[in-house]
Order: C-alpha cells, then structure tokens, then sequence
C-alpha cells in the first residue's frame, strides 16, 4: 500500500480523506467518515491502536494521523511508531496530514499530495504584510515522487563570494506556473517584477498576468520579436546604468537603493531563438549578476543554469492562480502601532543582534511590507544614520517623530537609548514622549555629554561606542530630538557649532540628531518627509512611501506610562 501525505487547510484535508476506507483516526475533534477517532492525549487509547497497528490490523486498515504537528508534539515517540507501522505491516495504510510540507517527519515513505497551493508556501492565508517577505534562496514548487519538495533558488554566489542570479528552465507547464506564482505570492513589486513572452499566445499565463508585478505580457511573441527584443535590451541597459559601479545588484541594494529582480518568462523559446528576441534573450542573460534579469524557458538551455524538475503540483494551482493574483490588487489596512512592531500591546525589551539594534519599522509601504530607520552609521554598522530629518509642517511633524521615537523606546531600555526633546517654539510636538524613561529632564549640556564620551572611549583605549559595547561596557546611545531647529539656529547661531560638533563625531560616540521643521537640514542621513503624495522615507536616491500607524496619539500618551512603570 502507498502511505499517503495530505497537505493543506482542515476543509480540503478532509474531503479527501472521505474517499479511504477503513480509517481509524488520532486527531482532535471528530471527523465524518472515520470507523474510530481517539484524541492524541488520550495516551491509553492511543497506545493500543498503534499497538494494534504495530501487530498488523486487519488488512486494508487505515491509520490516520491527523495535524501531525500537533499530535506529534503530544506524543514525541509517535514518529518512531509510525515508521515501524509503515516498515512492517505490509497489509495496512499509514495517512497522515499536515499544513505545510516542512512540518512531515522524516525518513517515512510518503507519497505527498499538496491539496492547497498556500500550504505548499507555508501559509494558512494570503495577506500582503503576512506573505511578500522575499526569500530568494528557496522558492517551493511542488513535491517530488519521493515526497520531498522541489525547491528554485533564483540566486546563487559566484565564485564562493558574490551572490548573483540563476537562469532557468521548467519543462512541465504546471511547474512553470507553480514557480512564477509562487514568486508572485512570496515576493512584493518592489522586489519581483515579471514580463511574459508566449509565442503562440498559448494561455499559459491566463491568470497570472493579472499581478500587479507584471510589467508586461506579450502574446504572439513570434510575430513581433524585434520590437520586444528592442524593449528587453532597453530595460537591461536601465537597470545597468542604474547599478552603476557596484559589483552587482544585490550590493546596490545594500546603499539602500531599489531594484527590483525582473523574470523574463519565456514560452515557446525553441521558436523564438533564432530571432531577433532570442538574441536579445541570450544576450541580456550575460549581465544577469548586475542588471538583475533573469530568464525562465520552457526548455533546456545552455544558459539555464538550473533546471526545474517535473514535479506534482498542488491540485488548486488552476484555481488559485485566477484568484490570487486579483487578491494581490486589493488594499490592506495600515497595521497599528503594536502590530507593526509584532508585540501583542505590551513593550518587552529584549537584546537584539547587532544587526538589529536601532533598527525599526516606522510604518509599512504599499504593499504591506514594514519601512525601517537605523539610527546606526553606515560607516560603522551597516545602518542608515547617523543623523536625520522630519520634515513636515508644524502640525504635522509629530506623526513623524512619535512613529520613529516610540519605536526605538519599545525595542530598547533606558540602559541602551537616552532621548533628549528640544521643542524650540513650545508647540508640544513631544506631548506625551516625555513621560518615557529614556527621557533626560532639565537642561542637557550636549558639547558636556560628547567630552564625556570621548573621555570614557580614550580611557577604555576604544575607537568608537561599538567597539567600548563588544568589551562587554554599557554606554547608551543618545538620541538628540530638536523640533524648530531653523528657528533655534537663527535666535542662537551659536548653537550651529553644537550642532556641527555633534553631526561631525556623533557616530563615533553613540549621539544621534532628529532634526525637524519645515525644510531639510544639512546634516540628515536619512529623512522622514510629508510631501503631497503622504508620508516619505529618504535615504540617498531611494525614495520609499510609507503609511504611518493611525493609532500614534494614542501610544505616544500610553506607552511612555506603561514604560515608567514598570
């Protein structure tokens, strides 16, 4: 008998079980269909049907487990059972369910049968925040007749070194479309684009070409190749220059820039190679470590690297494929402020890798996905500070400043971040934030602050704050908030020598300016701006959209509290 794997969601799972006969069930709840149903912590019942299992049952039995997750975690011994069970009794059936591939044990001869395409991808539902986190190393496809999962990886290092991307080919069209849509359903716009060639308009992108990634879809490829080879090697030769002198694109996105990685998928190829639009194909498939195009025949190809085995697709791909892609065109609401920070309505501090630290959402973009400052140097850490700018009008500005303030406080105790408020005019644009513990009160002597940072870096004999904190030392970072900085400036200019000073060696000793008023500073990394269109993320050429949370007034006024007490 084969043993059987059923992935997908319980309403699927089950009408498919309701086709085997002679069940005998370890799983929560009740299922229709099923001879006898035991919970898994049932430990008595439990044990005497595997046990009964184990001698052989009556021929034609089927053992169901199903969630093998959980029941599995009630019973940790239940894997080396069923392995048993299915080993040695010829004469019986072993079916067991799960929601995703990775959650099936191992070393069990399983015939997987993915009943939903989500499952394959490990989601229980579609949402833009939930599912466009971009991974390229490993994109499933479907199972194989062994039961393990076919799996792209759209990127690989050259040379050991540098990360580029892989061409490829999938022969089989429903591993074709399984693989372009599951990019589509992992992968935002801002990091995956597509363009379809069919050369004989075949539908093979029916549905698919409904994504909001897809730039464009050309039918009847054949009879028009030169126009689309024309437009192809225009793009390459963009994105080219647009990466410029960095080594490829996924280091031009380390500087912050945004490019995404574009798919050119190909069907038919074999009768269009030896035209214009082939050509141009093979031609834009030689700058694919810098201009971030990627080619996916319907064949083999010398250049396709990676070829995508044939593989048992889930059974709704057909479906889904209709229906996703127009899901993938809806608005999502903006999270609220603990959403976005993945808290459940409560601050926790906890240590951070480095990588990390002072790095947080300040809202999420258009497609759901969160929008982040890091106070850090990109000198020193990687970061996108050290210095920065709000710039909004004066009833405004507080948006800005609660969402990056408020984030940092949430994600760092008192002992890793001191905030200092400056409001020049008196508007109360930090209402609320100055109720926080990190908070220092009274007159703060900044130029005082920096040479007593530089005394404790040269007395511990430590180059900068980062080196004094892998020592084993605390010293806080110092985050310095001046609302109405042109104002202050003109009534103290003074002050511009503070100011200069702080900008100049602040990365070095940990202190950090926001800057806010009506235009931008001279010393800003990275700025916050309200333009016509909304709300802004600046850091260099890249320019992000951004929805800040709608529930800011209200954490600004709660979560200093809740901080201060506890």
């Amino acid at each position: 008998m084969n043993h059987l794997a059923l992935i997908g969601p319980p309403d699927l799972v089950t009408r498919r079980i309701a086709a085997i006969p002679g069940i005998y069930r370890i799983g929560r709840g009740e299922a229709a269909g099923v001879a006898v149903s035991f919970e898994p912590s049932d430990e008595r019942r439990r044990q005497n049907l595997l046990a009964w299992f184990e001698r052989g049952a009556e021929p034609g039995a089927t053992l169901l487990i199903d969630d093998w997750k959980f029941c599995s975690d009630t019973d940790p011994g239940l894997a080396d059972s069923v392995r048993w069970i299915a080993a040695a009794a010829w004469n019986v059936r072993v079916v067991i369910t799960a929601r995703a591939v990775d959650e099936l044990p191992e070393r069990l001869p399983l015939r997987v049968e993915v009943l939903d395409f989500l499952s394959l991808h490990g989601l229980g539902r579609f949402t833009k925040a939930l599912a466009w986190k971009g991974r390229w190393w490993k994109v499933p496809v479907g199972v194989s007749a062994s039961g393990t999962p076919v799996v792209a990886e759209l990127t690989h290092f050259a040379d050991g070194k540098w990360r580029t991307g892989s061409h490829l080919s999938v022969t089989a069209p429903g591993a074709f479309r399984s693989l372009v849509l599951g990019l589509m359903t992992t992968h935002s716009p801002k990091l995956f684009q597509a363009v379809f060639i069919d050369a004989h308009d075949t539908g093979v992108f029916a549905g698919l070409d409904q994504a909001p990634h897809v730039l464009a879809h050309h039918r009847h490829a054949s009879q028009a190749p030169q126009r689309i080879a024309e437009e192809l090697l225009a793009e390459s030769e963009r994105r080219l220059e647009v990466v410029g002198n960095t080594w490829t694109i996924f280091d031009h996105r380390g500087f912050d820039q945004v490019l995404p990685q574009l798919l050119v998928c190909v069907s038919g190829f074999a009768d269009l190679e030896a035209t214009e639009l082939g050509a141009a194909l093979l031609t834009i498939a030689q700058d694919v470590g810098k201009s971030g195009v990627q080619l996916l025949l319907d064949g083999p190809h010398e250049v396709a690297d990676l070829r995508i085995d044939d593989c048992a697709v889930p059974a709704n791909l057909d479906e889904v494929s209709k229906s996703l892609p127009r899901l993938m065109l809806r608005d999502e609401p903006v999270p609220d402020f603990f959403t976005l920070h993945e808290m459940p309505n409560k601050h926790v501090w906890r240590p951070r890798p480095v990588k990390l630290q002072y790095r947080v959402a300040v809202g999420v973009d258009e497609y759901g996905q969160p929008v982040e400052i890091d106070l850090k140097s990109k000198h020193l850490q990687d970061g996108m500070g050290p210095h920065g700018d709000v710039v909004a009008p004066e009833g405004r500005r507080a948006e800005g400043i609660r969402a990056l303030v408020l984030g940092q406080m949430l994600r760092h105790s008192p002992d890793e971040l001191q905030v200092v408020l400056i409001d020049f005019h008196g508007n109360g644009v930090f209402a609320g934030l100055d109720g926080a513990p990190h908070v220092r009160h009274g007159i703060v002597d900044l130029l005082e602050d920096h040479e007593q940072r530089t005394r404790t870096l040269a007395d511990s004999r430590h180059r900068n704050i980062w080196d004094h904190r892998a020592a084993g030392r605390t010293l806080p970072e110092l985050l310095i908030c001046i609302d109405g900085v042109h104002g202050l400036l003109e009534e103290r200019p003074e002050f511009r020598e503070v100011l200069r000073t702080l900008a100049t060696a602040g990365r070095t000793y940990g202190q950090h300016l926001l800057l806010s008023g009506t235009t931008p500073s001279e010393h800003s990394s990275y700025r916050l701006e309200l333009t016509d269109q909304g709300w802004t993320r600046r850091i260099g050429r890249s320019v992000e959209r951004l929805l800040l949370p709608t529930d800011l007034n209200d954490v600004a006024w709660s979560l200093p509290v809740a901080m201060a007490n506890s």
